[in-house]
């Protein structure tokens, strides 16, 4: 006697309502994989950025060394590949930079030209610092002559970090607000008033005051700006121990 063939029993789908859990659990996951993610990326780019600004540091004391000055700030304006961009301005007739702030000149120190988030790294110098002079050294190196440059923890009421600066560097950090990127274009304003404080004004030429901020990153706060100088003492220092000081 031949059997009929059984019927197969048809599979049970997912239900919309399985379904959802489903993305829900699966959204859950992976959220939580990607934020430690973020934050160690975040970690990361901020110790290459550091390292970058000690870099910069030892690479402008350097040229002071060499130079017996420190150089005039690149134009933040010049995109990238143009004739002239990352090179000091050139300086006038009267041996001055035509501006005090600008944009760091990575061609000329041999520096990276942005920090790792891709914005270029702002650059303010004290004039007297950077003035054309024949060798050996700008007559400020000899006088004493205190920088006009201040970080403070906070634009109101913050408490100075270091005070008469030669020369300051900021990097804009990951929000890049008020930085300059290859372009040669300044990104929107910044979020906070410390952040507004670090950056450059009339098209990169300048400076809203002479006052920068350096305080613990706090991206939640919108201030998430890198902030490196170099100390009049640690560059009398070095010019000292290259016998370019008394």
């Amino acid at each position: 006697m031949n059997r009929l063939p059984s019927r197969a029993t048809p599979s049970r789908g997912f239900t919309l309502t399985e379904l959802a859990v489903v993305l829900v659990v699966v959204a859950l996951v992976l959220g939580g994989l990607l934020s430690p993610l973020a934050t160690q990326m975040d970690v990361r780019m901020t110790a290459e950025t550091r390292k970058d600004l000690a870099d910069i540091r030892e690479a402008l004391l350097g040229f002071a060394v060499i130079n017996g000055r420190f150089p005039c700030p690149a134009a933040a304006t010049t995109a990238s590949g143009v004739a002239g961009a990352g090179l000091e301005a050139a300086h006038d007739a009267g041996g001055n930079c035509p501006n005090a702030s600008g944009v760091v000149p990575w061609v000329t120190l041999g520096v990276p030209e942005t920090d790792a988030w891709g914005q270029r790294y702002t650059y303010r110098v004290t004039p007297a610092f950077a003035q054309r002079v024949s060798p050996p050294r700008s007559a400020a190196f000899d006088l004493g002559t205190a920088g006009t440059l201040d970080v403070r923890s906070a634009t109101v009421g913050g408490t100075m970090v270091a005070g008469g600066l030669p020369v300051v560097v900021v990097s804009h950090g990951a929000n890049g607000r008020g930085g300059y990127n290859r372009a040669g274009v300044q990104l929107p304003n910044g979020e906070v008033v410390d952040e507004i404080d670090n950056q450059l004004t009339n098209a990169g030429t300048a400076m809203a005051n002479a006052v920068f901020v350096s305080r613990a990153r706090n991206p939640d706060s919108g201030f998430d700006d890198e902030v490196g100088w170099v100390p009049r003492a640690i560059l009398v220092s070095r010019m000292i121990g290259v016998g370019k000081l008394p």
